[in-house]
């Protein structure tokens, strides 16, 4: 059973198109949200490019993946360092192509998190530093494997993204701004892409449980919960060819936001649930992503 049909107060819904003999690339797949995206592309059937500048990574992720039950003889690792520059990041997405095969969706799970000082503290060297290589990592993805997509039906660019994007989180003010500048990307992004046939999507996610977050509360969705709703929008898409419109802003902030970013039509954004009763503001600005926090529900407004 898929994990989108164990949701609560879900009934029996239309098979999802699967996505056997596509190619898809998942930019970050060797991460915790990554990895949980790989696992859910594999078990819809795609062949899943990763990337990675270390081997080790690479052989690590397919060993826990094949632990798991994951179909790893369609998981395709890829040597290649995307944050090496324009050239390079434009050869491995050759070297994926040339591996794979012409990608039909592409993720970008990207970047990280971080605190610090105040915004009004924080040293000059250190916004600069912190901004520029977060932003430049989604940059190059685009550089590299847009132009990829471009003119084949159904085609999709993901943007991953983290609440801090849209709400603010004392003492990760870098953070914070470049997520909220990926998530302009990715909408100007769709707006110039339409024109391609490329449909890129952003997701805005809350806590999520990974494989080290071992205390995860119920309400969180998972890594792979995550992924089984790219693979069920993509698959679909790509089945029929799909209206592209332009960007589709997706939050999954609790498990309860999974069907309604499954349901979401091209061109919508849709807010989390949970986001609008106004706990994730108050989780992360109360350190909600403690230990604390993931063991208990969440708060209402």
């Amino acid at each position: 059973m898929a994990l989108l049909d164990r949701l609560p107060g879900r009934g029996t819904p239309d098979p999802a198109p699967r996505l056997d003999g596509r190619t898809t690339v998942v930019c970050g797949g060797t991460g915790e949200v990554g990895e949980g995206i790989v696992a859910a592309l594999l078990g819809a059937g795609a062949r899943v490019a990763v990337p990675s500048r270390r081997p080790d990574r690479l052989q690590a992720l397919e060993a826990r993946l094949a632990a798991a039950g994951a179909a790893t003889e369609r998981l395709v690792p890829v040597i290649g360092d995307l944050s090496a520059g324009d050239g390079p990041a434009r050869r491995l997405a050759a070297d994926v192509g040339r591996l794979a095969g012409p990608p039909d969706l592409v993720v970008a799970s990207l970047g990280g998190w971080d605190a610090g000082p105040p915004l009004a503290e924080i040293p000059l060297e250190d916004w600069e530093r912190t901004v520029h290589d977060g932003l430049r990592s989604h940059h190059l993805a685009m550089h590299a494997f847009v132009p990829l997509l471009r003119d084949r039906p159904g085609a999709g660019y993901v943007m991953i993204n983290g609440a801090a994007a849209r709400y603010p989180v004392p003492g990760s003010g870098a953070v914070s701004t470049i997520a909220a500048g990926e998530l302009m990307a990715a909408q100007v992004l769709a707006a110039e892409e339409a024109g391609y046939g490329v449909q890129v999507e952003a997701y805005v996610l809350g806590p999520v449980a990974t494989r080290s977050r071992d205390e995860a509360a119920p309400w969180m969705a998972t890594a792979e919960q995550v992924g089984a709703v790219i693979a069920d929008r993509a698959g679909h898409r790509l089945a029929g060819g799909g209206e592209v419109a332009p960007a589709t802003v997706l939050e999954i902030l609790t498990a309860g936001d999974l069907r309604r970013a499954r349901e979401l039509p091209p061109g919508g954004v849709r807010g989390a649930t949970a986001g609008r009763a106004g706990w994730v503001l108050w989780g992360l600005q109360t350190g909600g992503i403690n230990r604390q926090v993931r063991r208990g529900s969440p708060p209402r407004a």
